[in-house]
């Protein structure tokens, strides 16, 4: 059996930027198929309102997380109550925030790394990790140097928002420092809502059950299961595309 997640997901009950109610998310979700969501708001939703929401809902498993803004992007937190950005303008303020991660027992996901790495070039990308034009990576090898992947437990490879070229150079990326990637729609609409999804084997009902799964790593990234024409990148061995029921 397979537990299918979207792992990106923010609601205009924590997110300023997002139009989707909580309750049109739980509709959408569960028309498309999925088995539950994670909630990244930006601004955050506080844990009670958020479990007496979720515990309502019977077809839909909700997991409650942060998109924690840093001056490197954004990195998805699992287990805190509050954003914690540390004071430094570089990989010091990833590793204050890995501190309290692991004092909660949490887990860490770099979203979307390489979102606008590869636009028309200038003097300087919009890109968080590599700024400087010159500097861009041409390689994975070269991209995954970067100190902050030697302090996150996982890297967004599918990510709805991105454009395929930011995805791919990801799942590379990834692939070469040993992670298995993760997906998510980065949704704030029900537009695109299971664009990318994490595909886990057997039943993940609860936040304990999801961060013991992606501690153990045996998942994989999907892009376009909310179309129903689901992709792996051949990345599952255990798994085939016509397993999974996404929306048609």
């Amino acid at each position: 059996m397979a537990s299918i997640f979207d792992l990106h997901v923010h609601t205009n009950r924590g997110s300023p930027d997002s139009a989707l109610s909580p309750d049109e998310l739980v509709a959408e979700a569960t028309r498309i198929g999925l088995t539950g969501v994670m909630v990244t708001e930006h601004d955050g939703w506080s844990r009670h309102d958020f479990e007496q929401f979720a515990s309502k809902q019977q077809d839909l498993i909700m997991v409650r997380a942060l998109e924690v803004y840093t001056p490197l992007g954004h990195v998805i937190t699992l287990g805190l109550e509050n954003h914690v950005s540390g004071f430094s303008r570089d990989i010091e303020t990833i590793r204050h925030l890995r501190r309290e991660v692991d004092r909660v027992g949490g887990f860490m996901i770099l979203a979307h790394p390489f979102r606008f790495l590869f636009d028309l070039p200038g003097i300087y990308t919009q890109n968080k990790l590599f700024e400087d034009a010159a500097k861009v990576p041409e390689t994975h090898e070269d991209a995954a140097k970067h100190p902050i992947f030697g302090l996150v437990d996982e890297t967004e490879v599918v990510n709805g928002g991105n454009i395929e070229v930011e995805n791919r150079f990801a799942q590379g990326v990834a692939a070469h420092i040993g992670h298995w990637g993760t997906g998510g729609s980065d949704a704030h609409s029900t537009a695109g809502l299971g664009k990318g999804v994490t595909v886990f084997r057997g039943d993940v009902r609860n936040e304990r059950d999801l961060l013991e799964a992606l501690r153990e790593g045996d998942f994989f990234p999907v892009e376009g299961f909310h179309v129903g024409k689901p992709s792996d990148y051949g990345r599952a061995k255990w798994w085939k595309p016509s397993d999974l029921n996404g929306s048609r």
